[in-house]
């Protein structure tokens, strides 16, 4: 038995020294199952490598030369492979994996929009959990638990559970006058666990009592820019798991500054006023929508919100609606009903998810809304 396991083995080595190396997978805790060994294809074939016992995956073998296809990375027990470098031609392909898994590749901090869903007819969208049966149940809390962390520029809030798979949407916030933001944002810190629990990525940035409006929206910006710089970092938690597709939001001067920052960011894909003090809408062409509040006498609607609303170009989607109750910049504000709009808005808009787009238009828009 033992020389007939010989021939055998020796018959494999010889032909596929003829054709390409071999990969194999590799055990790094070298605990857990046995590593496979990968068979390498002559010719025009690439490699694949083997099984991985451990719980993370096999890294996959080099390509011979001349292959035409690159090589997949060894399946997991727990977490996705790495993928390894084609021989030839070939290029490069990453093992899947989860979320404590090696990136295959770094998502560009300055690249567009990114995403390959089904949730949309032309597949640029991000999917997560499909839509409530109501607006109302959009107020919930999502399925994802989350993690937080202060990379000095604000709080970010970003999902963990293994199901909430990269890349993710993110969102810059901020507090109203007087709100400092950051982890202790008390004026909008509720919208960070919220988003962050329905898959997207959210940050309160750190803010002062005395900014104005405008100061307010060039620290949105610094959050989006932050976010870049976190996705191309790779000691943070967010190194490559970012899509591309940000937005911005805040309360009152924070949501003033929202709209500031959207008139200087046209590649932003969603702008959240949230009962906005002195917005503007001159010359905005990100999709917008404006929230107000039936009880709000400090940032009165018809004073800030309806007149930059009126001022944003019909060509621009952009929508107004109202919540009960006062001048209140947290999610839970009317009845939970300005999460469930910001909600629903952004899975339209910031994510691209079609599925979202029924709950979204069972609002009661305000005259001049012209979100389809």
């Amino acid at each position: 038995m033992v020389l007939k396991n010989r021939i055998v083995r020796n018959a494999l080595l010889i032909w596929a020294v003829g054709a390409a190396v071999t990969g194999c997978a590799s055990d790094p805790e070298g605990s857990a199952g046995t590593s496979g060994g990968g068979v390498s294809g002559g010719g025009a074939g690439g490699l694949t490598g083997g099984s991985g016992g451990a719980p993370s995956g096999g890294v996959g073998g080099v390509g011979a030369t001349g292959g035409a296809s690159g090589m997949t990375g060894g399946a997991s027990g727990t977490s996705g492979g790495v993928g390894g470098m084609s021989g030839g031609s070939g290029g490069m392909s990453g093992g899947s994996g989860g979320m404590s898994g090696d990136d295959a590749s770094v998502i560009d901090p300055d690249a567009g929009p990114g995403g390959d869903g089904d949730c949309c007819s032309g597949g640029d969208c991000l999917c997560r959990e499909p839509p409530p049966a109501t607006l109302e149940g959009a107020a919930e809390d999502g399925p994802y638990t989350f993690d937080s962390y202060d990379n000095g520029v604000g709080c970010i809030y970003y999902p963990t559970s293994a199901d909430a798979v990269p890349p993710f949407a993110a969102v810059a916030l901020s507090d109203g006058a007087g709100g400092s933001g950051g982890c202790r944002g008390a004026q909008t810190g509720g919208w960070g666990p919220f988003y962050a629990s329905h898959g997207i990525v959210a940050m309160i940035v750190n803010t002062t009592g005395g900014d104005s409006p405008t100061q307010r929206g060039t620290k949105l910006s610094g959050g989006i820019e932050s976010f870049k710089a976190e996705n191309a970092d790779s000691t943070s938690p967010l190194f490559g798991k970012l899509a591309g597709r940000y937005s911005v939001s805040g309360f009152s001067m924070g949501g003033g500054g929202s709209t500031f920052a959207a008139s200087d960011d046209p590649s932003l894909l969603t702008s959240v006023p949230l009962m906005a003090w002195t917005p503007t809408g001159d010359g905005v062409t990100v999709p917008t929508l404006f929230i107000c509040g039936e009880g709000d006498t400090l940032a009165v609607c018809g004073r800030h919100s309806e007149p930059a609303f009126g001022e944003m170009p019909d060509t621009t989607p952009k929508g107004l609606v109202w919540v009960s109750g006062s001048h209140r910049g947290q999610p839970s504000a009317g009845g939970g009903m300005q999460g469930a709009h910001g909600l629903a808005f952004q899975k339209v808009y910031l994510e691209g998810d079609e599925r979202w787009k029924p709950i979204l238009l069972s609002a009661e828009f305000d005259t001049g809304s012209n979100l389809e």
